[in-house]
């Protein structure tokens, strides 16, 4: 196993569904007493939730192998790297207040300090693993509840920044790749508002704000309050088997004209495997073509899990941190382009 596969398994191309489904992310929302909501907090204050964090969650941090990041002595580059692990958002990387991050060495686990809310609790897992994230999300928050006095209403239940979390605070969601729903305008407006009309939220690859590139689509719970952790879970599994199968029928369909689905596919390998500049969105828009091609078991075409990787590694962060310095967006087409001819090559 590759070092990038070791420190990325909800990338790991395996579990439930994997053809359609990336990846699941279960997210608990939750703050300390005595501390100011987030956005009221000043630095001094800040630092001390930072420090309070450190101390308290330090042994529990010990028993289970995580890394304590200070995001405040990273540089730019190193913030985007995590924020492309999805270990952090990219709220927090921006954050000019005093923040961490508690993650473990094969990012299915990370704990955001400083985000909008003082804590944000977040558990991945490559395929459709709703039960299964939220177990372990549910075990890792009750041993921070004994570290950490929470906020918590009898009344409304985990207290948040944003009223739409208070309840629960949890959002669940499920990164999807729908390019046979994509490829026609219609069909993925029709899915994104079935979506909305089930209570759900689609969004980009990286969430709140982020555009769908690469046909990578986000699809989360819209509301917490008045609802327990088992009925959004289950409601998100219906809304994402909804899209699974859409997904799959209309693959089924594409099947069937072979010469225009190989000219896709393979047009997408050649431009790949020669060009000598790709931007981000073009380069995931060809690499999605050939992850579909996978699914037709077409020859000659790289597995899921090398698609994952380079997925994760031609992106802007990535490229940087390879480099060794900043980038602008020119140099970075050029290496990327070169990094995904080299790994093409080698099949």
């Amino acid at each position: 196993m590759e070092a990038w596969e070791a420190q990325n398994a909800w990338l790991g191309a395996e579990g439930e569904d994997s053809d359609v489904v990336i990846s699941t992310r279960v997210r608990l929302a939750r703050n300390i007493e005595g501390f100011s909501f987030s956005p009221k907090l000043e630095p001094k204050e800040a630092q001390g939730l930072v420090e309070l964090c450190q101390n308290r969650l330090a042994p529990l941090a010990k028993e289970e192998g995580w890394e304590w990041v200070d995001l405040q002595t990273l540089s730019p580059i190193a913030r985007q790297v995590l924020v492309e692990r999805r270990l952090i958002s990219r709220e927090l990387k921006g954050k000019n207040l005093p923040s961490a991050v508690l993650h473990d060495p094969i990012a299915t686990v990370s704990l955001m300090i400083g985000e909008e809310d003082h804590l944000r609790l977040q558990v991945f897992r490559s395929g459709l693993a709703l039960g299964q994230a939220f177990d372990t999300a549910n075990q890792i928050d009750d041993r921070i509840a004994d570290c950490l006095p929470l906020s918590f209403s009898h009344k409304f239940g985990f207290l948040t920044t944003c009223p739409t979390n208070t309840g629960t605070g949890m959002r669940v969601s499920v990164m999807l790749h729908l390019p046979a729903l994509a490829l026609t305008q219609k069909e993925i407006q029709k899915a994104t508002n079935s979506m909305q009309e089930m209570g759900m939220t689609v969004r980009g690859p990286y969430g709140e704000g982020s555009q769908a590139s690469g046909d990578l689509f986000q699809i989360s719970n819209q509301r917490t309050l008045g609802a327990s952790e088992g009925e959004l879970i289950q409601s998100l599994e219906n809304a994402v088997h909804t899209m699974i199968r859409w997904e799959r029928k209309l693959r089924a369909d594409l099947g069937e004209n072979a010469n225009f689905l190989k000219d896709r596919v393979y047009r997408a390998l050649g431009v790949l495997s020669s060009a000598h500049i790709l931007s981000s969105s073009e380069a995931l828009d060809l690499l999605s073509m050939l992850r579909l091609g996978r699914f037709y078991d077409l020859p000659g075409l790289p597995s899921r899990a090398t698609w994952n990787r380079l997925f994760l590694l031609t992106q802007p962060g990535h490229l940087m941190e390879n480099a060794g310095q900043e980038l602008d967006p020119g140099e970075r087409d050029f290496a990327r382009a070169a990094l995904v001819r080299e790994i093409l090559a080698k099949g």
